[in-house]
């Protein structure tokens, strides 16, 4: 039972020096890919939109930190919908570092979207309205380090709520689905 004992310790203190041994950076930042899932309510049918966002993080601890994030995305012009959508939004991020290797990460974030687009209306004359409206993100995703100073992030998963006025159909509530890909350099070390 001893000798058990003596063996949990020594496992248990070196994963705890291994786990102190990580390199937590002060400031990450990304630059990402971002698939976008609108559904902007009532009659009108859900469509994809694609861009990219920047995020700028600072570390206040192992765990908690705050994060900027800043995305622009657009249909392209597909069909009779020509949305540009621009994201602004800040908050905490709670990361889980349990690996020198692996940060997964969950945040909750809020601020503003942007809306502007372009469209036919039932005579084929061209409308275009510009709209400013609350939107808020809530989900997460992972950062796989490659260096001390370059991470990759395979995915990050959020539920991005925009509260703007509908030129297509009635309502202001927006549920969209958010997936994002990219780079992250990240810079000193705590």
């Amino acid at each position: 039972m001893k000798k058990t004992t003596l063996i949990i310790t020594i496992i248990f203190g070196a994963a705890l020096t291994a786990a102190a041994q990580e390199t937590i950076p002060v400031a990450e930042v990304g630059f990402n890919y971002s698939f976008l899932r609108q559904n902007p309510g009532g009659s009108t049918s859900g469509f994809m939109a694609q861009g990219g966002s920047g995020t700028a993080a600072y570390n206040i601890n192992r765990m908690f930190g705050v994060v900027a994030d800043f995305g622009v995305y657009t249909n392209g012009g597909a069909g009779n919908l020509n949305p540009t959508t621009f994201t602004y939004l800040f908050g905490p991020r709670y990361s889980l570092r349990t690996s020198s290797r692996f940060t997964p990460y969950f945040q909750a974030l809020v601020g503003g979207a942007r809306v502007s687009t372009s469209f036919l209306d039932a005579n084929s004359n061209s409308v275009s309205a510009t709209d400013n409206g609350f939107a808020g993100a809530f989900g997460g995703g992972l950062d796989v380090r490659l260096t001390d100073s370059i991470a990759i992030k395979p995915f990050q998963v959020e539920y991005l709520l925009t509260n703007l006025p509908n030129v297509w159909s009635t309502g202001t509530t927006q549920n969209n689905l958010r997936y994002t890909a990219g780079v992250v350099f990240r810079f000193g070390s705590k």
